[in-house]
């Protein structure tokens, strides 16, 4: 089963993870728009309120520490062979590396293992 679609991966936590990051992702998309940075988060995003991969606690932890360490996510929409960057992710990275050139401090990292991969 596409994992996309899968609902019984949605839960009260990733709900709440996911909703979250969504509403951060939107507002640095929204940004990134007005400096001609088009949206193109796909339809099942990860960072797009509502998808299953946006209820799913696993999915949220793996965003939240790709987002904090700098790891690329990848689109969950690839064809094989494509790598494609989530733009959400992206999004939060730009928001991320600004944050770190005012602050001068990083994020910390996260102290789980990214989940294993849902096929081999």
């Amino acid at each position: 089963m596409d994992p996309t679609k899968d609902h019984r991966r949605v839960s009260p936590l990733g709900k709440q993870m996911g909703a979250t990051m969504a509403k951060l992702a939107d507002r640095m998309c929204a940004s990134l728009a007005a400096e001609g940075e088009p949206d193109t988060k796909c339809k099942s995003c990860a960072f797009r309120l509502g998808t299953v991969p946006n209820g799913c606690a696993q999915t949220q932890s793996d965003v939240l520490k790709a987002v904090s360490e700098g790891v690329p996510f990848i689109c969950h929409k690839n064809l094989p062979g494509q790598r494609d960057i989530c733009h959400g992710w992206f999004a939060l990275r730009v928001l991320t590396r600004r944050l770190e050139e005012a602050t001068g401090q990083g994020l910390p990292p996260c102290p789980w293992e990214f989940s294993p991969p849902d096929q081999p």
